[in-house]
């Protein structure tokens, strides 16, 4: 299994694939459900932001003030650092988002992960590294603040490690489809009334606002199971 926990993996990856990419939907898709949860005037941080233009299009589209973009390899912060250089409310930078101590206590109003879970969940020591990312997104929200997290997991597997009493979060699970009626009975008394989100193909969870998309259940780049990472 590729070492997709590891900066150097990710670090060759860009270095032979540069190109941008939008894994799982992009700001179009998006969109009614971030106007809807995360103020324009919030300040968001970005985990695993990869070669995404998401962040980009929130703010030319969406009007978005404060971006700040992180990913564990070094060589993708560089390329989107100058590749948006002539964008002011975008700021990138190197971090691990299973472990963040350059940033405070509740700093950041949202925090927004579209696939960085899933492929911590790939990685070596899964459990372990999921558990830690979830914390430390915890930590640096501020009370209130809003987790938007877009996953191909489906909700059984996604729901527990969001639900823990630690957290305390409220969780608004928008999932689209025939999976609707599969998944909720799962958490009862944990959700909030399950909303069709307004997207394409994905969706959305939160705690005040989480997001967990469920759509799918093979990757549709290499037909591969859900925690697929290719």
């Amino acid at each position: 299994m590729p070492a997709y926990g590891e900066a150097a993996y990710w670090d060759q990856r860009y270095q032979r694939e540069p190109t941008c990419f939008d894994w799982y939907q992009g700001f179009s898709g998006l969109e009614p459900i971030l106007k809807r949860h995360v103020p324009m005037s919030a300040n968001i941080l970005h985990v695993g932001v990869g070669t995404s233009q998401l962040q980009a299009e929130m703010v030319q589209r969406g009007g978005y003030q404060r971006i700040l973009n992180t990913d564990i390899s070094s060589v993708v912060v560089q390329h989107m650092q100058d590749l948006h250089k002539g964008i002011p409310q975008l700021q990138y930078r190197t971090a691990d988002a299973r472990s963040m101590p350059e940033y405070k206590d509740g700093a950041f109003d949202a925090v927004l992960d579209k696939g960085t879970l899933d492929a911590v969940l790939c990685g070596q020591h899964a459990g372990d590294s999921a558990t830690s990312m979830l914390d430390e997104c915890s930590r640096v929200l501020r009370p209130g603040g809003v987790l938007v997290l877009v996953t191909y997991g489906e909700p059984c597997s996604r729901l527990p490690l969001l639900l823990q009493p630690c957290y305390g979060w409220h969780v608004t699970l928008y999932v689209m489809g025939n999976q609707l009626g599969t998944h909720l009975h799962m958490f009862p008394a944990q959700l909030s009334p399950i909303i069709h989100g307004p997207v394409d193909v994905h969706a959305l969870v939160r705690i005040a606002l989480l997001s967990l998309a469920s759509a799918l259940d093979r990757c549709w780049r290499c037909n591969s199971d859900w925690l697929c990472c290719c």
